[in-house]
This record gives structure tokens, sequence and C-alpha cells, in this order.
């Protein structure tokens, strides 16, 4: 199953190793990890349209959809058939 995660984009269901608030990219350490992981770097153009970060198995995804809204939609794809 695929999840769709804003801006025409879906990410696969089983890639998805967390989904995270944007605020929480302001730790140093989260900081280091997306400047570092493929993907990660997000421009800042970019950044005020975004609520999430998606950490997948390959890459890091922003979407402008907030992490509890995607759960939601999770939960409904998953529990719903």
């Amino acid at each position: 199953m695929y999840l769709h995660i804003g801006n025409s984009r879906v990410v696969s269901l089983d890639d998805i190793v967390g989904m995270f608030n944007i605020n929480l990219k302001n730790n140093q350490i989260n900081t280091q990890f997306l400047e570092n992981f493929p993907g990660g770097y997000i421009s800042k153009n970019e950044e005020p349209a975004c609520n999430t970060f998606i950490v997948t198995k390959d890459r890091v995804c922003y979407s402008p959809i907030s992490p509890l809204t995607l759960q939601k939609r999770i939960n409904k794809n998953v529990f719903s058939g």
C-alpha cells in the first residue's frame, strides 16, 4: 500500500521508517541526520510549506501534511481492507 504525502507524491508504507514533526529538525542531532541523509536537505523556500519529514529506507521526504493526518491516512488504509 501507498501513502499520499501531498504535492502529488506517494510513499510505500513498507519503506516508511518514521514520520516526524518538522519542528524536531531544530534539534542538533536531527539536523545532522537530515543534512547527511540522501534527500534530507530542505531548501529555505520549501521549509515554510513543510509540516512533516518522513524517513524511508533510502531517503527523507518532506510533506505539507501534518504527521497526525498522515497517521490517520495510514490507519484508514491498513484497517479498512
